[in-house]
């Protein structure tokens, strides 16, 4: 049985999943209006996700340690069995359990971005040079694209609001054997913790970012209490983060990642699943950021695309956008 993850089938506002041989049928908006093409395949899921009553079924229980192994190389259409399955093909272990909103731990759909951020890792002659600062990961959920870097070596700092993303991520750092790489984990507001990286004079060689289409911060303090609410003027008690809006704010948060960038050279990665931007917006708002800035006068690469999912028939299922753009210390720049 394959260690791998595979998209069965989809259609009927679902997809059909393999994890590691377990079969997950769950909500897809992307497969609405399209019909599924092996409706067998469906008839007896290991574990369904009820969007109404956001409930998990499960025919078996769910293994304990359930993991799925993603390759550095792209997945032929014949998976490999578990016995050829090797450590120096393997490029990530991800745990992978239901959650209450139906997620399963992975964002599958970003494999390619894992193995481009493996590809175009620096050398270890280069990240020595580094500064100290030398990876962020905002909106980093439970942390594929961390441990990717980090198993190459780079210091990362992991910043998501959800304090059961950054734990998750603990434990997929754990699967890879990177629980004393240098990562800190951060539960903090992404354009919060880049303001204040600004401030602080720290810079990044690496900078990845997924954001939600929508999304709240942490609450940074406990609520005041009712004797502190004659507190003087000056002294405002913390509150919940601004909410994120996708098409409101990500400009802005690019503007100031750009700002965290320094050296000879650079990695900015953007990923989305909103309909309010596309890779089109984000690469036309790069694009005059690059124009007269020095980001732009070293000639990265600049590439877009989409995030796709292949089922076993070959057809390919829509999950979102990317953004790539990035300078090499050397001149072998590499492509997908």
């Amino acid at each position: 049985m394959s260690r791998r993850y595979q998209l069965l089938d989809f259609g009927n506002g679902r997809k059909l999943e393999s994890l590691a041989g377990r079969v997950v049928d769950r909500p897809c908006p992307a497969a609405d209006n399209i019909p599924p093409h092996n409706r067998s395949l469906w008839r007896n899921p290991d574990s369904y996700f009820d969007l109404d009553s956001k409930t998990w079924t499960h025919r078996t229980p769910w293994p304990e340690q359930l993991h799925v192994e993603i390759p550095k190389a792209r997945q032929t259409s014949s998976p490999e069995p578990a016995s050829n399955s090797s450590t120096e093909n393997v490029l990530l272990r991800v745990p992978v359990q239901p959650t209450p909103f139906g997620h399963i731990g992975i964002f599958p759909e970003q494999i390619g971005n894992w193995r481009w951020l493996h590809r175009t890792a620096p050398d270890a002659d280069s990240i020595m040079r580094l500064k100290s600062g030398q990876a962020l990961n905002l909106f980093a959920y439970t942390g594929a694209s961390t441990m990717t870097i980090a198993g190459d070596g780079m210091k990362v700092a992991h910043v998501d609001a959800a304090k059961p993303n950054v734990e998750a991520a603990k434990r997929v750092a754990v699967a890879n054997g990177l629980e004393d790489a240098p990562i800190r984990y951060l539960v903090d507001d992404a354009a919060a913790f880049v303001q204040r990286e600004i401030r602080r004079g720290n810079r990044y060689h690496t900078i990845v970012l997924d954001p939600p289409a929508y999304g709240h911060g942490p609450k940074s303090k406990r609520a005041p209490r009712s004797s502190e609410k004659n507190r003087s003027p000056g002294k405002r008690p913390a509150r919940q983060a601004k909410a994120w809006r996708i098409q409101r704010d990500l400009p802005l948060l690019l503007e100031n990642c750009f700002d965290l960038i320094s050296g000879k050279s650079f990695r900015i990665l953007v990923t989305g699943h909103s309909a309010e931007m596309d890779e089109s917006d984000v690469r036309q708002w790069m694009r005059r950021k690059l124009a007269n800035s020095r980001l732009g006068r070293m000639q990265p690469q600049l590439k877009t695309g989409r995030m796709t999912l292949t089922d076993l028939e070959g057809r390919k299922l829509d999950a979102g956008f990317y953004v790539r753009c990035w300078k090499e210390e050397t001149e072998q720049l590499a492509t997908n």
